[in-house]
């Protein structure tokens, strides 16, 4: 791993959170989580700006963005990604996407099998499932978008199941849930699975939506002109 002093972001869910990992020193420097009704666009920026202060660090400081990439919410996944780019492309600092359902497992390290979730909408799921040792986490069930009856093989394998849809989740099977505290998005964890990526430019980020968004949808039925 090389050092870096990373400034993660997660706003793809109903919280808004800052968090600086200094990787040298194996230190989280400082982390903001804030679930509020103002938009995720009115707190991220002084979020960070506050972070930097408090850390006694400027944005020449930082040696990499990171940000929750999706799943989860249209908006906060924009509103997330350009803060991250506009602070980025200033410098050009190089960026690493960061899925959130494997955010969600980074928080629960020792937890041999974790089911990461995120309710969609009816009986679907934004979902991941994760093998792991440590720090050393092998994805099992890639990020998508399933069907409830489609997650029974891993939840017949006793996980962990963590995420803000975990509960949902539970209405329906018998599963083992993480502390609700860790089943909220947490930009320190998007922050250690980014130590663990390659950075690229800040213009590669995308959102990974994992299905179609209204606006696409709109499109999709729109009549070719």
């Amino acid at each position: 791993m090389i050092a870096l002093r990373i400034l993660g972001l997660d706003t793809s869910g109903k919280t808004a959170a800052a968090a600086i990992l200094d990787t040298a020193q194996g230190l989280l420097l400082a982390e903001h989580t804030v679930s509020t009704s103002r938009t995720h666009s009115q707190v991220i920026l002084p979020m960070c700006k506050a972070l930097l202060e408090e850390c006694g660090m400027t944005a020449a400081d930082v040696d990499c963005y990171a940000v929750a990439v999706g799943p989860g919410s249209y908006t906060g996944l924009r509103i997330g990604i350009a803060a991250v780019q506009g602070m980025a492309m200033v410098r050009n600092t190089p960026c690493v996407g960061v899925s959130t359902l494997e955010g969600f497992a980074a928080r629960l390290p020792y937890a041999p099998l974790v089911l990461s979730v995120m309710h969609a909408r009816e009986q679907f799921y934004y979902a991941a499932a994760y093998r792991q040792q440590g720090v050393v986490r092998e994805c099992i069930l890639p990020d998508g978008l399933y069907e409830a009856t489609a997650l029974e093989e891993i939840v017949r394998q006793r996980p962990v199941v963590t995420g803000e849809g975990a509960a949902k989740l539970a209405e329906a099977y018998d599963i083992t849930l993480s502390p609700s505290m860790l089943r909220m998005q947490s930009a320190a964890a998007v922050c250690s699975v980014a130590a663990e990526k390659t950075p690229d430019t800040p213009a590669a980020l995308t959102a990974s939506y994992l299905q179609m968004v209204q606006i696409q949808k709109a499109a999709a039925h729109s009549p070719v002109k």
